[in-house]
């Protein structure tokens, strides 16, 4: 393991084998009628594996029993046990001693995810007067992507105890935090003791030892000490770490993260001749016209590897197994040495893997800090890997320079210790998840990588980014003729896939936005239902987008108005409170649920499946049509245990119980 680790500058060599034999690029096509999903790779030519297909859904904590086994030389498995307006994710692993995993989250027709929780945005006061008008502008498209806010403005100088204080506080009041965004150099909580016994992530003893960056601190509420760990032998004394001196003890979190975590932080970067305030607006700048869709953004990847099969770790493999999902294996560009940075300099790259041999500002085979300076960045997603350069709050730091180029990417991770999974991103996830989702990571994916559920991981960049974003709609106004209700009128979406559009209404800027309209194709709706007041509307686009991952209803950012509304009475809630009723089989089940709902009208619902401690499970927004309409659930990955089904529809909501077997 010593002789394995302390390589980590100098690459590695294995004949015959390479980076590329330890990912399954795997990615998938659907079928709606019927219905089918069907996954397709490339074959490994090293050692003709077989291939075991496994598959559970999306929160179930296990894989479960093994679907398939494929021959070798054979790169295509069809799953007809599936159903339309559903996902279900894929693990294809290789027979053997090989070790090569590939994973895919494929839909068909999968819905639309409206409502995503509560985000906290932590903002350094540095930029609460001086960038303004781009957090505003921030706030307006997170709110508009399905986030309600809530927004701290907090100085450099308080300690990561009270911010840490400020976190626990609203996560306790308020059910449904789920994100935390921290935009600038708000207090670095370090962690950890990384020495000769448990070396550190990149394998520099004792040279790098000590307590790295941790804003994992921030994720998990409780089980942080700061009491035993004694380590002064690193040679960066930031990373020295003794009693009472406010880093923590940990090298392991403590807890599974509970908080998806981005930051976007450009304190001590000399390279860049702009100032941390000019760095901030070119970065809020970017990051909502990419939202907008108003980017030229090319879905393609670029790679470089120059540490090769490195023992097995084979660090770019992040990159073969996670492109071929999002934006398929044939849109990979594998690079020479020195050309990653000016590829994304000359054109569009949406996502990007580098590593090689690094050091604070630089990585062997891709460049320098000094590089991402003197170049734009065209890209999007990035991932890079090497030494210390993991260890980000530094002067010049290699893994934040991509995000302070002119102008930058969006964000940035370092991925090979551990391996990181973006591969829900190719169905409307953002990007927070798979960072939380990294971080918990003790072993459902595979290969974990050295360093799986250490204190050290970390997302450079905006937390609620995703892949794909299409045009918003335009010129939103609301009038209340009469007092009775809002009328709502809108110029549709430039996007030539738009299906049509929903409304939601609220009564905060940034709470949260009730879904009341099913999907509209026309450009207006009047809101005859609520309670007198300031209610605040928005209205979003929703297309049927095509990945490399199969199918999924994809909402746009909502553009959003207010008005003070009246309304005639308070009877008219037909359109918003249907009549329905519902039914479940069969009953008891072991893998798929049916729900049938009988329905006198259109409506929009939401369904919820919880545990018998009344703890949600999952949650999806549907749109009913008048008369029957049957939901799947695949519910294999549940406990054998009692579970209940809720569908509310307006105000009313209804309840039904199935066993699991």
């Amino acid at each position: 393991m010593f002789t394995l680790l302390i390589l980590l500058g100098l690459g590695g060599i294995a004949y015959g084998q390479g980076t590329e034999d330890m990912a399954v690029e795997v990615s998938a096509t659907a079928q709606v009628t019927p219905p089918k999903i069907t996954l397709h790779w490339k074959p490994i030519v090293y050692g003709s594996p077989s291939y075991s297909i496994f598959r559970k859904a999306k929160a179930a904590t296990s894989w479960g029993g093994l679907m398939a086994t494929v021959p070798a030389g054979d790169s295509v498995y069809a799953d007809a046990t599936v159903i339309a307006d559903s996902a279900y994710e894929y693990m294809v692993a290789t027979s053997g001693t090989l070790g090569a995993t590939g994973y895919v989250y494929a839909g068909i027709k999968s819905p639309a995810m409206h409502n995503k929780g509560i985000l906290l945005l932590l903002v350094d006061t540095t930029f609460t007067d001086s960038c303004a008008a781009g957090i505003k502008r921030l706030m307006q498209d997170i709110s508009g992507d399905g986030w309600q806010i809530i927004r701290h403005d907090i100085g450099r100088s308080a300690a990561d105890t009270v911010v840490k204080n400020i976190i626990n506080a609203d996560y306790s009041s308020h059910a449904g935090v789920k994100s935390l965004f921290i935009l600038g150099h708000i207090a670095v909580p370090y962690s950890g003791n990384f020495d000769t016994i448990l070396y550190p992530p990149d394998g520099h003893v004792p040279y790098h030892d000590g307590a790295w960056p941790s804003d994992v601190y921030y994720a998990c509420p409780t089980g942080w000490t700061d009491v035993t760990v004694n380590n002064t032998l690193a040679s960066y004394t930031a990373n020295w770490n003794v009693p009472g001196d406010t880093k923590w003890d940990q090298v392991y979190m403590p807890s599974n993260a509970v908080l998806q975590v981005g930051r976007v932080d450009f304190w001590n970067m000399p390279s860049f001749a702009a100032t941390e305030v000019q760095l901030m607006n070119s970065y809020l700048n970017k990051d909502h016209v990419y939202k907008m869709d108003s980017l030229v953004v090319r879905h393609r990847a670029a790679l470089h590897d120059d540490f090769g099969y490195f023992g097995g770790e084979a660090f770019a493999a992040n990159g073969w197994r996670n492109f071929a999902p999002l934006v398929s294996r044939d849109s990979l560009a594998v690079l020479p040495d020195n050309q990653l940075i000016t590829t994304l300099a000359s054109g569009s790259y949406q996502w990007a893997y580098g590593c090689g041999g690094g050091s604070f500002n630089s990585a062997g085979g891709i460049g320098a800090t000094s590089d991402f300076a003197a170049n734009p960045n065209y890209g999007i997603f990035t991932m890079l890997f090497g030494s210390y350069f993991g260890d980000w709050n530094v002067q010049d730091n290699f893994l934040r320079a991509p995000l302070c180029a002119n102008p930058p990417a969006l964000a940035n991770c370092w991925a090979g210790r551990p391996n990181w999974f973006f591969h829900h991103m190719a169905l409307g996830e953002n990007i927070g998840y798979s960072a939380m989702l990294t971080q918990n990571n003790a072993g459902l994916y595979n290969p974990t990588g050295y360093g799986n559920t250490w204190i050290h991981v970390a997302l450079m960049g905006d937390v609620t980014l995703r892949t794909d974003y299409i045009k918003p709609v335009t010129n939103l106004t609301i009038a209340n003729p009469a007092h009775n209700g809002g009328i709502l009128n809108w110029t549709a979406s430039p996007d030539p896939g738009v299906l049509g559009y929903y409304v939601y209404r609220a009564d905060s800027a940034y709470g949260y936005f009730q879904l009341i309209s099913t999907m509209l194709t026309a450009t207006t709706f009047h809101d005859v239902t609520g309670h007198n007041g300031l209610k605040y509307y928005m209205v979003r686009p929703v297309k049927l987008q095509t990945t490399p991952s199969g199918g999924y209803y994809n909402l746009g950012i909502g553009v959003a108005d207010t008005a003070h509304i009246t309304y005639a009475s308070s009877l008219g809630v037909a359109s918003v409170t249907p009549k329905v009723s519902m039914s479940l089989f069969p009953n008891p089940v072991q893998q798929y649920l049916n729900v049938a709902i009988e329905s006198e009208d259109n409506a929009a619902i939401t369904l919820t499946v919880t545990d018998a401690m009344g703890r949600a499970l999952s949650a999806a927004a549907r749109d009913l049509h008048a008369g029957r309409n049957t939901l799947g659930l695949n519910v294999s990955g549940y406990p054998a245990g009692v579970y209940f089904v809720t569908i509310r529809a307006g105000e009313s909501s209804f309840v039904s119980k199935f066993v699991k077997e």
